[in-house]
């Protein structure tokens, strides 16, 4: 399994000190996200080229890109769905990552299939993506490349248990929100039972990004969150080992 981190945690920089700032720290994997100061990661601005220069920055770096969070996708976003794939092909990802509206399921299952390209659906509390079993009915009309990327602190702040949602989501899990309860405190600390997860996607042959999300909070300073993304990943890879 592929431990790496979601450059949402960094938008307020750059692209390339973004990056820097992983890679300082020991990540080789990123779950790049579309709201860089810069704009270089932006699909509204950026086309197939800019996604590829944007994986060249990346890869400056000794990070490769391993998927594309777009935030959300709404009926607003219709006019520049095209341009999100677009920059996600010239990127060379297989996943783009979000929440969604189910409204436009039928738009985005089409262009998924156009591109050979995955959508990871993110639940969130208070909709028809909250809950495994809600999130599969949604999916059931459309393709295979409709799938979900769990978020295991969404899940704790549903009220539910990340594993057993994780279990029952096997088959259809394209990538992973890797956070606790808690976002203040260290990864591993809370209520969550990240352990228990990472044995369940190892169960289930899981192989593509566990994208570390922890220490989203607003108001966190660069240099805590250095310490806490250090301690998030150090964390990550010794439960990797043992429930290998």
């Amino acid at each position: 399994m592929r431990i790496g981190v979601i450059s949402y945690l960094l938008r307020h920089h750059d692209t390339p000190t973004a990056m820097a700032f992983l890679r300082d720290i020991g990540f080789s994997y990123v779950e790049l996200d579309f709201r860089h100061a810069d704009g270089l990661t932006d699909y509204h601005k950026q086309d197939a080229l800019g996604g590829a220069r944007a994986r060249e920055i990346c890869f400056q770096y000794g990070i490769a890109p391993m998927a594309y969070c777009v935030g959300g996708l709404n009926k607003s976003h219709l006019p520049d769905l095209r341009r999100a794939f677009e920059f996600a092909k010239g990127l060379g990802v297989e996943v783009m990552v979000g929440v969604l509206d189910p409204d436009i399921l039928p738009q985005l299952d089409a262009l998924c299939r156009e591109y050979r390209i995955y959508y990871a659906i993110e639940n969130h509390r208070g909709n028809v993506f909250e809950a495994a079993e809600t999130m599969l009915e949604a999916v059931k009309p459309y393709s295979k490349y409709i799938g979900f990327n769990p978020d295991t602190g969404h899940f704790a702040a549903a009220g539910l248990v990340p594993v057993e949602e994780v279990r029952k989501l096997a088959g259809r899990i394209y990538h992973v929100h890797f956070k606790d309860s808690d976002q203040r405190a260290p990864l591993g600390s809370g209520t969550a039972d990240l352990p228990a997860v990472l044995a369940e996607l190892k169960r289930q042959g899981y192989d593509r990004l566990l994208s570390i999300e922890h220490y989203e909070y607003q108001g966190i300073d660069d240099e805590t969150l250095r310490r806490g993304l250090k301690q998030a990943l150090e964390w990550a890879k010794e439960w990797d080992a043992k429930t290998g």
